[in-house]
């Protein structure tokens, strides 16, 4: 299994190990900045549907969460104040997200009751999954690292009954395209809670003297012309594994039109022209290797973390590590078209919240999750409160988006990924998918021989 796998596993082991677990009581305060669910695209007046999703009786009945989330004690405080006030009236429509007062919030009595056990950023994997089943640990709610490994795994409950009605899910606020990822044949097992996407992560050491940076959005010549002016000038990787860029390339030998990852779900409906889609981009990245633009190893070592890569492909997920790591400012281009004047394809993953099959409270687990991923008051104390660089919302909430293309590090790239989300291809970033798994591993070896693709193999 390649290195930067592995560094990737250890990121989120770290991540895990470092968030504390917690036992949260919410606090008090309501207003509704979404109106219900609807299939249609009529606006509903939010003041409509305030407190509508407050029962009879709430106000003493005790609502209890067990939850697994990459949050501080504070954050979930807020958050579960914030909706509880929402829900019976008490929010201060004055108030947002970013002006309220954390201490106010903290000290807000209600009947809801959250215990957070944590997790990482990227989630649970199955490994984790199975530890909590096996412990009885299960909690009602959890981030999940690959929430279709979860459902498929028997982890996870339907969520249909709980969100068709949910107001939180709107769909002139969401991008469609991210709640349909986590459903199969009609079964919603998931609401995707934010994103990563998949980048060119660049090392400042070896930017060409010569002519400079290369420019953020880039097409496949051009990227090829800067490796080599890279090479030409130092002694180093210039693109480090670039067999992890093939399954990100369909869309560029594909016209730029919006093509999955590996191509996977237009090979099961024509084939022959899928394989021409495909080893087009292995054939582009075979070049690559046999003219010394890149390479998985230097010196024996991995490029990447030898400090001798000019460029690798990674999730944002991870570079604030990586930026830690290097202790520089990194910089970062998107994934390369065909024709640099299209607005771009970003391949992204979701990190979605899941309800626990066995869970007694799957209703309010669902609107705590719904609630949290889309109201933009919710968002925007989330991206106020903790560290998110590299995490994008799906909303399209302008306040929520602002404030997160306000981010030191990757600001900027979410602003150019703001404008093409919904021509957004969702995409596996774990390898709890056997997808994700068996297309590393086949082309870690298929890019460096010269043997026909194999779907079968890729696929698994």
């Amino acid at each position: 299994m390649k290195a930067s796998a592995t560094f990737k596993r250890l990121i989120s082991i770290v991540l895990c190990m470092a968030l504390s677990c917690t036992v949260i009581t919410a606090c008090n305060k309501g207003d509704d900045m979404f109106p219900s669910i609807s299939s249609d695209t009529a606006s509903t007046d939010p003041s409509e549907s305030a407190g509508e999703t407050s029962t009879a009786g709430s106000e003493s009945e005790i609502r209890q969460l067990k939850v697994a989330l990459p949050y501080s004690e504070l954050t979930i405080q807020c958050l579960v104040a914030m909706m509880y006030s929402k829900n019976n009236g008490l929010w201060d429509s004055t108030e947002t997200g970013l002006t309220i007062d954390t201490a106010f919030l903290s000290n807000v009595a209600t009947n809801y009751v959250v215990t957070n056990i944590g997790s990482g950023n990227t989630g649970a994997n199955l490994e984790t999954i199975r530890n909590w089943k096996a412990s009885n640990e299960m909690p009602d709610l959890f981030l999940a690292q690959d929430s279709e490994s979860a459902w498929k795994a028997g982890f996870t409950a339907s969520l249909n009954d709980s969100v068709s009605d949910n107001k939180y899910l709107n769909v002139q606020q969401i991008y469609s395209d991210a709640l349909t990822a986590d459903s199969d044949e009609g079964v919603f097992y998931g609401i995707p809670h934010y994103c990563s996407a998949q980048v060119l992560i660049g090392n400042p050491e070896f930017i060409p003297s010569k002519i400079g940076k290369l420019q953020t959005r880039n097409n496949t010549e051009e990227l090829k012309k800067y490796l080599k002016s890279i090479k030409n000038e130092y002694s180093c990787t210039p693109l480090a594994s670039g067999y992890e860029l093939v399954p990100y390339l369909g869309s560029a030998f594909n016209n730029d039109k919006q093509t999955s990852y590996m191509v996977n779900a237009e090979y099961s409906k024509d084939k022959e022209a899928s394989k021409h889609i495909v080893n087009n981009s292995i054939s582009y990245v075979r070049d690559l290797y046999s003219s010394g633009l890149s390479q998985d190893l230097y010196s024996g070592a991995d490029p990447v973390y030898s400090r001798k890569a000019a460029l690798w492909v990674d999730s944002s997920a991870n570079i604030k590590g990586w930026s830690d790591y290097y202790g520089e400012k990194l910089y970062f281009l998107h994934l390369p078209c065909k024709d640099v004047t299209n607005p771009g394809i970003p391949y992204l993953s979701t990190y979605s919240l899941c309800v626990a099959k066995e869970s007694l409270n799957t209703d309010f687990a669902a609107e705590f999750a719904a609630f949290i991923s889309y109201d933009p008051d919710a968002l925007l104390l989330i991206y106020r409160l903790e560290e998110m660089t590299g995490f994008m919302p799906l909303t399209r909430n302008e306040a929520v988006w602002d404030l997160v293309s306000g981010d030191k590090l990757f600001g900027h790239m979410t602003s150019d990924f703001r404008q093409v989300m919904d021509n957004a291809v969702y995409c596996p970033e774990s390898f709890d998918s056997k997808l994700y798994a068996s297309t590393n591993e086949y082309m870690a070896d298929h890019v460096r021989r010269n043997d026909d693709f194999d779907p079968e193999k890729c696929y698994g």
